[in-house]
């Protein structure tokens, strides 16, 4: 039998050599390491729990954290953007005057017994007439409705705009007015009708100065809410690849002449309700009316060129009729 005196005299040789496994947790966890392998073992997975743990919460900070960025990166971005799409016009207009088909002319003296006699009969030839007297074409068909309340039986003038918008963001048009209007008595007294009554309207809209330069009303043969304010019942979209809007639109002011700045138009997006002018390529527009009292009135009707006798409110009276 072993004497125990001798064995506790050796105590190194009655302990066990550490193992491998131990050493390594004694290298790379200090605070593991314990004689006891049952505490070692806890402290062990305690400390791979802590650091387990701790790389997932770092993980999970770590991208929140660029999560967080790239959001407000992207927001930012967006907003720059955004600025950067609002920042000029909203929208560009191409205008030009319509001078096809003109339904009469007008001009400012009355012609001589000798130019009567030029245009008096079947098939005349205006052209040397009103060249020489700076003849303006216009329009009457949609004035002369009864549905559209015009008073006088006056003259139009059209022009047709062409709204273009290169913007990401949509926008509305929903409003349109005269800006800056100036009118004095017409200087027109003479007028040559050219085209019978009844010979159509076109698609569009009419401002009647001498009713309201703010509210154009809707004309068109096909309408059916024709006569009424035209953005009552119609808008133009623009922005967000939506097709350019083209649009016709006629004034006609009585028995004044009249100038304005430009066609004021009124758009709403999602910054809200904004203003911006169009003007006759960086010009204001002149529309011409007839005199209250004009001298002579001409007809182009089935039986050849009339001469008709003025009445009140701009009509006539033709013996061909």
């Amino acid at each position: 039998m072993p004497d125990r005196t001798t064995a506790d005299a050796n105590p190194t040789d009655a302990a066990a050599p550490s193992s491998f496994v131990d050493e390594v947790i004694e290298s790379v966890l200090p605070d593991a390491a314990d004689t006891d392998r049952r505490r070692r073992n806890r402290k062990v997975r305690i400390s791979v729990g802590w650091v387990v743990v701790s790389s997932l919460v770092l993980f999970l900070l770590t991208k929140g954290v660029d999560w967080l960025t790239s959001e407000h990166d992207a927001k930012v971005a967006s907003e720059a953007d955004d600025k950067v799409d609002r920042e000029g016009p909203a929208f560009s207009a191409s205008v030009r005057q319509d001078t096809e088909n003109g339904e009469a002319s007008l001009y400012n003296a009355p012609f001589s017994g000798q130019e009567k006699q030029q245009i008096l009969g079947w098939s005349p030839d205006l052209r040397p007439i009103s060249e020489g007297h700076h003849g303006r074409g216009v329009f009457y068909s949609d004035v002369w409705k009864l549905s559209t309340d015009s008073q006088w039986w006056g003259y139009s003038e059209a022009w047709l705009a062409d709204l273009i918008s290169d913007r990401q963001a949509a926008l509305v048009v929903n409003g349109m007015r005269m800006k800056d209007v100036r009118c004095t008595p017409a200087k027109a007294n003479t007028v040559i009708i050219t085209h019978g009554e009844g010979e159509g309207s076109y698609a569009g809209m009419l401002f009647d100065v001498t009713r309201s330069t703010s509210v154009p009303v809707l004309t068109g043969e096909d309408e059916e809410h024709y006569g009424e304010p035209y953005f009552a019942h119609k808008k133009i979209d623009l922005g967000n690849g939506a097709t350019p809007g083209g649009l016709r639109i006629q004034v006609t002011s009585g028995t004044k002449d009249c100038t304005w700045k430009a066609f004021e138009v009124t758009y709403v997006d999602s910054d809200g309700t904004h203003t911006q002018d169009i003007t006759n390529n960086g010009k204001g527009f002149t529309v011409h009316g007839i005199a209250a009292h004009p001298e002579q009135v001409y007809e182009f009707n089935v039986t050849g060129m009339l001469e008709c006798t003025p009445l009140e409110l701009g009509r006539y009276d033709c013996p061909g009729w």
